[in-house]
């Protein structure tokens, strides 16, 4: 596969290290590898084999909801998918992700995402060119209705294409929006999902293939409004998500499976825990021993492997991996920056290998990054999770900044990262303020 073929993927060339400034460069946390090269490590979920599967066989148009941590392989794995034969052969896929959108993704809206789907599949050159015209068109009058001044009125209609940084600029003031403006917004929702409906429709009649949308990076954020973002999107508006009749993907953040009130069907949403490195019985110990039979290690182990020309060149011992893959706590995007960081320490102290005493910094650098978000009322909710191994009431930023990973084998089941373990064990309460 290649981007004349494929030219919506743009993926990151590694070549394995064989020194550690080559190391600390392999495992920089936002490196995109290409699921076809020799540094890929696949992970053989059921989620996105079933995905496949429900996508090739399906004749009707699916939305699904793909929930898990940030950086737990989720995006690979979708950029997998779209470069499947099969899925190729029947969709034509359209990838995209929340920093294509521009702006703040705390302001993200459901029409904000719709109207990315037909800008980008005009610019893939695939529908006729009127659906150009006819997105403009509604972005303006959209933009024009919303704006009060008559001067920006003009400017926004000044030249093709204008109107969008004032829509992108509307985005933020929606929260303040009044019942009544929202009422307005949504007749124009449908005539923007009927235009899509309608390039689908094209799109099958030029080249006899389905769309396939597929929305990634929704889940990120840790914050409040990114949390009050997650609602609006999908909760207020999940049926304006849903309508389009082409088949969409959307990323989740990792709490909403267990969400009250959750309005997705158990059915659409598609679990991508952590990889599971131990087992559910030795999580309250403070160092689980790692579980090497497992798929879990083997993978995280491979990870590493695959991006190292020699790995015992880089790192000394067997043990000082293990801890490293330990910290790390199976999720793809935490073990890169632990080996990076523990890659750092080494060089700043000129040695040539990562060595257990690199690893012990990580793992404090590590303590002392979640330290003062564990404070007050999150003590007694992340001791509780190590109690239990179970979710509860108050979990969920300390899921999405992956201070708690969650995992899976015959159950699901939560755990604080190792890191955390003795730190949270010996504090006392909400009078603890946690900072050390």
């Amino acid at each position: 596969m290649n981007d004349s073929v494929c030219p919506f993927l743009h993926f990151d060339k590694i070549e394995p290290a064989r020194d550690l400034e080559e190391v600390w460069a392999n495992f920089a946390v936002h490196l995109l590898v290409n699921p076809e090269s020799e540094q890929y490590v696949p992970r053989t979920d059921r989620a996105i084999q079933k995905l496949t599967r429900h996508l090739v066989r399906s004749s009707a148009s699916m939305q699904v909801f793909l929930c898990g941590h940030g950086g737990s392989g989720k995006t690979t794995e979708l950029n997998r998918l779209c470069m499947n034969a099969e899925i190729r052969e029947k969709f034509f896929p359209l990838y995209l992700t929340v920093s294509d959108f521009g702006g703040e993704s705390v302001h993200l809206s459901h029409d904000a995402i719709l109207l990315e789907m037909g800008r980008a599949l005009n610019a893939r050159n695939v529908v006729d060119d009127k659906y150009k015209k006819q997105i403009d068109d509604w972005g303006l009058q959209v933009v024009k209705t919303f704006l009060r001044d008559e001067t920006a009125k003009t400017e926004a209609g000044a030249k093709a294409g204008a109107w969008l940084a004032f829509f992108k600029a509307q985005l933020g003031a929606r929260r303040q929006w009044k019942h009544e403006e929202k009422q307005i917004l949504e007749p124009k929702v449908q005539d923007l999902i009927g235009i899509l409906n309608e390039m689908a429709v094209d799109l099958k009649n030029r080249t006899g293939k389905q769309l396939l949308a597929v929305v990634d990076d929704l889940e990120k954020g840790e914050s409040e409004a990114h949390k009050a973002m997650h609602h609006r999107l999908f909760q207020e508006h999940y049926d304006a998500l849903v309508q389009p009749r082409f088949s969409i993907v959307y990323t989740l953040p990792v709490y909403f499976r267990a969400l009250a009130g959750s309005r997705i069907p158990t059915g659409d949403l598609l679990s991508f825990p952590a990889m599971r490195i131990y087992g559910s019985d030795l999580r309250t110990s403070s160092v689980p021993p790692l579980d090497k039979e497992s798929r879990g290690y083997e993978t995280m182990r491979a990870f590493v492997e695959k991006r190292v020309a020699d790995l015992w060149k880089v790192i000394e011992n067997e043990e000082t991996l293990d801890e490293l893959i330990r910290i790390g706590g199976g999720l793809f995007r935490e073990t890169s920056r632990v080996v990076q960081e523990a890659a750092d320490f080494a060089i700043d102290r000129g040695a040539d290998r990562i060595s257990a005493c690199d690893a012990e910094e990580v793992f404090h650098q590590v303590k002392k990054d979640y330290q003062p978000m564990i404070r007050g009322d999150a003590v007694a909710v992340l001791q509780e999770v190590a109690r239990t191994g179970r979710w509860v009431e108050g979990v969920e930023p300390f899921l999405q900044s992956r201070a708690v990973v969650e995992y899976e084998n015959h159950e699901l089941w939560l755990d604080l990262r190792y890191a955390l373990k003795t730190y949270v064990g010996e504090l006392n309460g909400p009078s603890e303020p946690g900072i050390g």
